[in-house]
């Protein structure tokens, strides 16, 4: 495994900002077993995840609370795990870019920097929560760029925003019906937001939106459901031909 603890200085927050990104390298036994020279004479390209964390977590939130790296490993999947700063993954002002520094500065400075990615390789955005919403709104708008995407107990309304400014998930999943991409979406049964995640499940299912809510019986809002809902994700990634 191989983990790099990035620092960049950002044109979209005209700032540094902090993330993570893990990369599956040789295990221990590859590594004894493992030629010369072996990293430059063998590229091998990934896909790629972003994950995006919750309200009031940090980027080191799916690191800490789940066995993602684990399932990276396994399914062989490069991970890029980004802060918010409590921002809803959106450009909110000159100082808070959040959609253009994922969108622009990141996969930009990504692709140029390591050889084992590659954007001719698929790209996979998802997370909980706040995540959740981020990761609707970006795959919703960038159908191009994204081969899948999912959203865990996803906030579905930002709060203290105007979504006018934005676009509403519901206008924009009308708008991009027949462009988005293969989505895992789910909910825990005992989810604080579950009521407002029903409706929105419904009124996917009435206006043939091409996916739908997973209601997870019993659990709540937290990395309780998240960490056992990763490893369906990858399943449901791997099913699609993504990884």
């Amino acid at each position: 495994m191989a983990r790099y603890n990035i620092e960049l200085l950002t044109k979209s927050l005209i700032r540094r900002v902090e993330f993570n990104l893990y990369i599956p390298t040789l295990n221990l036994q590859g590594a004894l077993r493992s030629e010369k020279d072996y990293y430059q004479n063998n590229v091998k390209k990934f896909p790629l995840l972003i994950l995006l964390h919750g309200f009031s977590d940090s980027y080191r939130g799916w690191q800490n609370n789940t066995h993602i790296e684990e399932l990276c490993d396994k399914y062989q999947v490069a991970a890029c795990f980004i802060g918010g700063d409590n921002r809803w993954y959106l450009d909110l002002g000159p100082l808070d870019n959040w959609y253009s520094f994922i969108e622009s500065d990141l996969t930009d400075y990504l692709y140029g920097t390591f050889k084992n990615l590659d954007p001719a390789q698929p790209i996979v955005i998802g997370g909980a929560s706040m995540g959740g919403y981020g990761a609707l709104y970006h795959s919703i708008k960038e159908n191009t760029k994204y081969s899948a995407a999912f959203a865990l107990s996803p906030a579905v309304k930002p709060d203290y925003l105007d979504e006018s400014k934005f676009g509403s998930l519901r206008d924009l999943l009308l708008e991009n019906k027949e462009k988005l991409v293969p989505t895992y979406l789910s909910i825990g049964s005992n989810d604080f937001i579950i009521k407002q995640s029903l409706e929105l499940d419904l009124w996917l299912q009435e206006n043939n939106i091409g996916f739908r809510y997973k209601v997870c019986e019993g659990y709540d809002h937290s990395y309780k459901l998240w960490r056992l809902e990763i490893e369906h994700v990858f399943e449901f990634l791997k099913d699609h031909k993504i990884i």
